[in-house]
């Protein structure tokens, strides 16, 4: 029996977490959130795409490695219950944040193409952080998503993102009008890539708006929740406005149009046999 779509979400949004880096090394809650990351096991694993995790990739001490003095994947958790800073006793409802260090990210070394084509190496990494480090602070250790077959989705099929579209900023203005958690989109499978009833597609078109920091979200078939692909890209329009000059009209670009649609890595790419996988240790540098 399908799940009314918010109790989905609800299911969802603890695995979900934001993908970003310390500003201040020295303080825990200056995460900028850059993009977006989901559980896939009990052990820290999390899912998200290979442009998002080259931000914590760096070089030090002649070796390549996570930057895991500021990389970091922030958890948003129930903080009902929970004690307040400078003892203001227990929350009564909303979330808290964790932001935990990135231990090791597993992916090619090749960078995604920028112009994605249908040679292209699915564009999607996996990072690590340790749970039993949640567990030492009285942080239940987090439900991870189910994977689905992403060889049964059709054209039409409703789905839903969430993740964080805008980037967040931890620490910003109590005035200012922004999200707390992960954001969910809905929308439907507008193409199969390259055609429909294909064994393994290449990506799927999605027919909803995509921003920068939506960039590994997982997308969810809206009636389970299964996870069916990865959210890595926003097909934009250029906009060129002619100015005038002696020489003739001079095409300069502007900002560019959306488009109105995404696109995301169908979730069986991930299990295809990977041309080099590297496993990059941790590197504490600067």
């Amino acid at each position: 029996m399908a799940l009314p779509f918010p109790d989905i979400v609800e299911r969802i949004r603890p695995s979900v977490v934001g993908m970003g880096l310390l500003a201040d090394p020295h303080d825990p809650l200056s995460v900028v959130i850059l993009g977006t990351g989901f559980l896939i096991d009990d052990d820290g694993a999390i899912l998200t795409n290979h442009h998002v995790a080259e931000a914590f990739i760096g070089q030090g001490d002649r070796r390549v490695g996570v930057r895991n003095s500021v990389a970091r994947a922030v958890l948003f958790v129930e903080a009902a219950g929970r004690e307040l800073p400078e003892g203001h006793g227990k929350a009564v409802g909303g979330f808290g944040t964790v932001p935990c260090p990135i231990v090791e990210i597993t992916m090619t070394s090749e960078s995604p193409d920028a112009a994605p084509h249908y040679e292209s190496e699915p564009d999607l990494a996996i990072c690590r952080i340790r749970v039993d480090d949640l567990e030492r602070m009285g942080v239940s250790r987090p439900r991870h998503l189910s994977l689905g077959d992403s060889a049964k989705v059709r054209a039409g099929d409703a789905v839903g993102i969430m993740g964080f579209p805008f980037g967040l900023r931890l620490l910003g203005e109590e005035q200012e009008l922004r999200q707390m958690t992960p954001i969910t989109q809905k929308g439907a499978i507008a193409a199969v890539l390259p055609f429909s009833n294909v064994h393994n597609p290449h990506a799927f078109q999605l027919d909803m708006n995509i921003n920068g920091g939506s960039s590994g979200s997982p997308l969810f078939l809206a009636e389970t929740g299964e996870v069916v692909g990865v959210v890595f890209a926003a097909r934009v329009k250029p906009h060129e406005v002619p100015l005038p000059r002696n020489k003739g009209p001079r095409k300069v670009a502007t900002i560019p149009l959306p488009t109105g649609f995404g696109y995301a890595v169908p979730i069986n790419r991930l299990r295809e046999e990977p041309r080099v996988r590297h496993r990059l240790p941790p590197v504490i540098h600067e």
